[in-house]
Protein backbone atom coordinates (compact mmCIF):
# COMPACT_ATOMS: atom_id res chain seq x y z
CA UNK A 1 0.00 0.00 0.00
CA UNK A 2 1.58 3.22 -0.87
CA UNK A 3 1.88 5.60 2.15
CA UNK A 4 -0.37 8.09 1.02
CA UNK A 5 -2.98 5.44 1.29
CA UNK A 6 -1.77 4.23 4.61
CA UNK A 7 -2.05 7.95 6.15
CA UNK A 8 -5.83 8.28 4.49
CA UNK A 9 -6.95 4.92 6.64
CA UNK A 10 -5.41 6.29 9.96
CA UNK A 11 -8.02 8.54 10.76
CA UNK A 12 -6.20 11.76 12.88
CA UNK A 13 -8.53 13.57 14.58
CA UNK A 14 -8.48 17.56 14.88
CA UNK A 15 -7.97 17.63 19.02
CA UNK A 16 -9.91 20.51 18.46
CA UNK A 17 -13.26 19.29 17.41
CA UNK A 18 -13.23 16.05 19.82
CA UNK A 19 -14.86 15.58 22.75
CA UNK A 20 -13.87 12.61 25.12
CA UNK A 21 -16.37 11.25 27.86
CA UNK A 22 -15.75 8.61 30.21
CA UNK A 23 -18.17 5.77 29.52
CA UNK A 24 -20.40 4.32 32.69
CA UNK A 25 -17.28 1.42 33.31
CA UNK A 26 -14.94 4.31 33.51
CA UNK A 27 -12.28 2.02 31.55
CA UNK A 28 -13.20 3.28 28.09
CA UNK A 29 -13.92 6.58 26.29
CA UNK A 30 -16.59 7.75 24.20
CA UNK A 31 -15.82 10.59 21.52
CA UNK A 32 -17.47 12.99 19.77
CA UNK A 33 -16.21 14.43 17.23
CA UNK A 34 -18.02 16.75 14.47
CA UNK A 35 -21.29 14.83 15.57
CA UNK A 36 -20.88 11.37 15.00
CA UNK A 37 -19.60 9.02 18.37
CA UNK A 38 -17.21 6.40 18.81
CA UNK A 39 -18.08 4.65 21.79
CA UNK A 40 -16.13 1.87 23.86
CA UNK A 41 -12.51 3.38 22.62
CA UNK A 42 -9.32 2.23 24.51
CA UNK A 43 -6.67 4.38 24.42
CA UNK A 44 -3.17 3.21 24.09
CA UNK A 45 0.33 5.22 23.77
CA UNK A 46 2.38 3.86 20.62
CA UNK A 47 5.79 2.28 21.30
CA UNK A 48 8.94 3.36 22.25
CA UNK A 49 7.47 6.10 24.26
CA UNK A 50 9.35 9.04 22.39
CA UNK A 51 5.88 10.42 21.89
CA UNK A 52 3.70 10.57 24.84
CA UNK A 53 1.20 13.03 23.14
CA UNK A 54 0.37 11.39 20.71
CA UNK A 55 -2.68 8.69 21.47
CA UNK A 56 -4.39 6.03 19.68
CA UNK A 57 -7.84 5.04 19.95
CA UNK A 58 -9.19 1.30 19.98
CA UNK A 59 -12.06 -0.77 19.94
CA UNK A 60 -12.71 -3.68 22.13
CA UNK A 61 -11.08 -6.06 19.45
CA UNK A 62 -7.72 -3.94 19.08
CA UNK A 63 -8.48 -2.62 15.86
CA UNK A 64 -7.24 1.22 15.25
CA UNK A 65 -10.25 3.38 15.12
CA UNK A 66 -8.77 7.05 15.13
CA UNK A 67 -5.36 8.98 16.32
CA UNK A 68 -4.87 12.32 17.87
CA UNK A 69 -1.26 13.94 17.48
CA UNK A 70 -1.16 15.73 20.62
CA UNK A 71 -3.99 15.18 23.38
CA UNK A 72 -3.09 18.01 24.94
CA UNK A 73 -4.61 20.05 23.01
CA UNK A 74 -8.06 18.61 23.69
CA UNK A 75 -10.12 21.25 26.45
CA UNK A 76 -9.65 20.44 29.94
CA UNK A 77 -12.37 18.05 30.54
CA UNK A 78 -11.67 15.96 27.64
CA UNK A 79 -7.84 15.97 28.62
CA UNK A 80 -8.71 14.68 32.34
CA UNK A 81 -11.20 12.09 31.22
CA UNK A 82 -8.39 10.47 28.63
CA UNK A 83 -5.60 11.07 31.19
CA UNK A 84 -7.37 9.11 33.86
CA UNK A 85 -7.75 5.97 31.94
CA UNK A 86 -4.26 6.70 30.44
CA UNK A 87 -3.39 6.48 34.07
CA UNK A 88 -5.00 3.40 35.34
CA UNK A 89 -3.93 1.58 31.70
CA UNK A 90 -0.25 3.03 31.96
CA UNK A 91 1.09 2.88 35.76
CA UNK A 92 4.59 4.56 35.24
CA UNK A 93 5.98 5.58 38.42
CA UNK A 94 7.78 9.01 37.67
CA UNK A 95 11.58 9.03 39.58
CA UNK A 96 12.46 12.09 41.64
CA UNK A 97 15.40 11.50 43.49
CA UNK A 98 17.74 8.07 42.83
CA UNK A 99 18.85 7.13 46.52
CA UNK A 100 21.40 4.54 45.54
CA UNK A 101 22.05 2.13 42.42
CA UNK A 102 24.38 -1.03 43.11
CA UNK A 103 26.03 -2.99 40.93
CA UNK A 104 25.95 -6.85 40.81
CA UNK A 105 27.84 -8.67 38.09
CA UNK A 106 25.02 -7.37 35.06
CA UNK A 107 22.49 -6.37 37.51
CA UNK A 108 21.98 -3.13 38.88
CA UNK A 109 19.72 -2.56 42.04
CA UNK A 110 17.85 0.78 42.55
CA UNK A 111 16.92 2.41 45.21
CA UNK A 112 14.34 5.30 44.34
CA UNK A 113 11.22 8.15 45.26
CA UNK A 114 9.05 7.81 42.95
CA UNK A 115 5.83 10.03 42.73
CA UNK A 116 3.85 6.92 44.11
CA UNK A 117 6.36 6.23 46.70
CA UNK A 118 9.47 4.40 47.89
CA UNK A 119 10.80 1.52 45.22
CA UNK A 120 13.89 -1.25 45.23
CA UNK A 121 13.51 -2.74 41.79
CA UNK A 122 16.62 -4.62 39.53
CA UNK A 123 17.44 -3.64 36.14
CA UNK A 124 19.94 -5.58 33.19
CA UNK A 125 22.44 -3.56 33.19
CA UNK A 126 22.88 -0.01 30.94
CA UNK A 127 20.07 -1.57 27.96
CA UNK A 128 17.57 -0.69 30.55
CA UNK A 129 18.24 2.76 30.53
CA UNK A 130 17.23 4.80 27.66
CA UNK A 131 17.94 8.55 27.48
CA UNK A 132 15.87 10.74 25.14
CA UNK A 133 16.81 14.45 25.83
CA UNK A 134 16.53 15.13 29.12
CA UNK A 135 14.03 12.28 29.63
CA UNK A 136 14.96 8.87 30.90
CA UNK A 137 12.90 5.71 30.50
CA UNK A 138 14.10 2.56 33.18
CA UNK A 139 12.71 -0.75 32.54
CA UNK A 140 13.55 -3.11 35.22
CA UNK A 141 13.92 -6.74 35.00
CA UNK A 142 9.60 -7.42 35.65
CA UNK A 143 8.96 -5.49 32.94
CA UNK A 144 8.03 -2.66 35.10
CA UNK A 145 8.85 1.15 33.29
CA UNK A 146 9.90 3.92 35.21
CA UNK A 147 10.24 7.73 33.87
CA UNK A 148 12.48 10.42 34.69
CA UNK A 149 10.65 13.25 33.29
CA UNK A 150 13.63 15.85 33.29
CA UNK A 151 16.39 14.52 34.13
CA UNK A 152 17.78 18.34 35.08
CA UNK A 153 15.36 18.55 37.82
CA UNK A 154 16.62 15.88 39.57
CA UNK A 155 19.30 16.41 43.16
CA UNK A 156 22.71 16.38 42.37
CA UNK A 157 23.54 13.06 44.13
CA UNK A 158 20.59 11.47 42.22
CA UNK A 159 22.16 12.92 38.81
CA UNK A 160 25.84 11.43 40.04
CA UNK A 161 24.21 7.98 40.44
CA UNK A 162 22.60 8.00 37.29
CA UNK A 163 25.72 9.64 35.56
CA UNK A 164 27.83 6.76 36.91
CA UNK A 165 25.26 4.15 35.91
CA UNK A 166 24.50 5.22 31.92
Amino acid sequence: MPLIDFLKTLNILDPKKVKAFLEENENSLKLIVDGKVLSGLIPARPFPVTRPEFVIFRDSYGVDVCIIKDYRELDEESRKNLQKILDKIYFIPRILKIKRIETSGDEFLWEVVTDKGPRTFRTRGRMSVVQMGNRVVVTDVKDNIYEIEDLFKLDLHSISELEATI
